[in-house]
């Protein structure tokens, strides 16, 4: 990414070449969440459902990494391209790629030894241990190529390949289906076999990635002399946001599982299972609607162009609001049929099924306004913004709301939590954006207009 945008047409024009890629790439990896889902319903049951939802929050530790140092690298890199010091970009990118690894190698280490522990602190009990477990195995022995899958996904997407993103993700998307079904419904294999091919689909995708790279398609290049302790804490500094938004799901699920259980038992849970990863699904949806407009911000941060950061940021909000109302109604209209053919039949789980999908996913609309606007500040290097927002939406807001609306309404007291969590932080960083990021934005545009004179 390197064309200076100069008029509204020519920067939507930009925003899509990254956005639609992303869109491709989140319908299969959707695809492969619902099959993931329901190949374990099949396969397992109910319980199985229940410990694919207990395990999630490990993908959430292994992810909030890799997402500190993939977006902290990209938002500093396409800054640092947009200002025209491509050396320090280099940098930055082999940093992160260097660092990822490290860390990666230790967790998968630490991860396959202490399994068991991981699973109980997760909050597997003993009905669901063992299925548990059995997912967990074999993604443990992934975790290297999975943090690395997701470092790249954003140094790749950032480094004006988002093609090539879309293509590792839909073919490793499309082969982990593919393995879900032979591995779950004839080889009866399990949840391990979930757990495998999750593993296998997304090293495939890690393997994709690297071809920007051998191929030569890159702009910003590996180097010896990468190192750089106060380029580093920059780096550390921008990711910082997009990693506690990341904790903080694994945090909500984790929280609401305690809640539900304790409220209504297992039947909730695997409610909450098929809910979470409809959820995880629009998390994905709406993170790549923000890293799609994010290259964009940066760069043109870094040339100075504040018009036209204002135009992207405008754009994405537009879309990402427009998307999470349709997803809400599309899906609330189905909510009934999700349930039955992903839980259970009976009428009274149904309709519990049905008042719990419309319900929590009400949030989605603020949802995805919300990460537009966590990317905005942290795109424009804001990371005080970001970290803030990140924590008061996802783990301040989320526990203060579990002790509050439940004592008065129960289960449904549960479901209502993440929509105020959410449209409480949009009302209040949507007020600081207008105010303060704006603001500043305006400063600058008229101290550089004087400059120019």
């Amino acid at each position: 990414m390197g064309a200076v945008c100069k008029t509204n047409k020519e920067v939507w024009r930009s925003y899509l070449s990254y956005l639609l890629p992303t869109v491709v790439g989140m319908v299969t990896y959707s695809l492969y969440c619902l099959a993931d889902v329901l190949f374990v319903s099949l396969g397992v049951g109910s319980d199985g459902l229940a410990a694919l939802n207990i395990s999630l929050p490990i993908f959430t530790i292994y992810s909030c990494i890799a997402i500190l140092i993939g977006v902290g690298a990209s938002v500093t890199m396409t800054i640092c391209k947009g200002e025209g010091d491509s050396k320090t970009a280099s940098k930055v990118l082999t940093m992160a790629v260097v660092s990822i690894g490290i860390i990666g190698s230790i967790l998968m280490v630490l991860s396959i030894i202490f399994v068991k522990p991981i699973a109980t602190i997760l909050g597997a009990n003993k009905e669901i241990l063992e299925p548990a477990i059995g997912y967990l195995k074999p993604v443990t022995w992934g975790v290297l190529f999975y943090m690395l899958c997701g470092v790249l996904t954003v140094l790749v997407r950032s480094d004006g390949n988002p093609k090539l993103v879309m293509i590792a993700g839909v073919i490793g998307n499309l082969i982990n289906i593919a393995l879900d079904y032979i591995f779950i419904i004839p080889m009866k294999m399990g949840t391990f076999g979930a757990g495998l091919a999750t593993a296998i689909g997304f090293s495939i995708s890690m393997v994709i990635l690297w071809f920007h790279f051998i191929l030569k398609k890159n702009s910003v290049s590996f180097i010896k002399d990468f190192w750089d302790k106060e380029l580093f804490k920059r780096m550390f500094n921008n990711g910082g946001g997009a990693c506690i938004l990341e904790i903080s799901t694994g945090m909500t699920i984790f929280m609401i599982n305690i809640a539900l259980m304790k409220i209504s038992g297992a039947t909730a849970v695997a409610i909450y299972s098929v809910i979470s990863n409809i959820a995880f699904i629009a998390k994905g949806m709406f993170g790549g609607m923000a890293q799609a407009s994010q290259p964009i911000v940066s760069m043109h941060y870094g040339l100075k162009e504040y018009d036209t950061v204002k135009v992207v940021h405008r754009y994405a909000m537009w879309v990402a609001g427009m998307a999470g109302l349709i997803t809400w109604i599309v899906i609330g209209l189905f909510s009934g049929e999700i349930t039955a053919w992903l839980v259970d039949s009976e009428i009274h789980i149904i309709k519990q099924g049905q008042v719990a999908i419309c319900t929590y996913l009400m949030s989605f609309s603020f949802m995805g306004l919300n990460t537009i606007l966590m990317y905005y500040f942290q795109s424009l290097e804001r990371p005080i913004y970001s970290g803030i927002m990140s924590f008061t939406r996802g783990i301040g807001l989320i526990f203060i709301l579990l002790l509050i609306l439940p004592r008065l309404w129960g289960e449904l007291g549960v479901w209502l939590v993440l929509p105020v969590a959410e449209m409480i932080t949009f009302v209040i960083f949507f007020i600081i954006r207008k105010k303060q990021v704006d603001g500043q934005l305006n400063i600058l545009k008229e101290s550089r207009a004087l400059h120019a004179v």
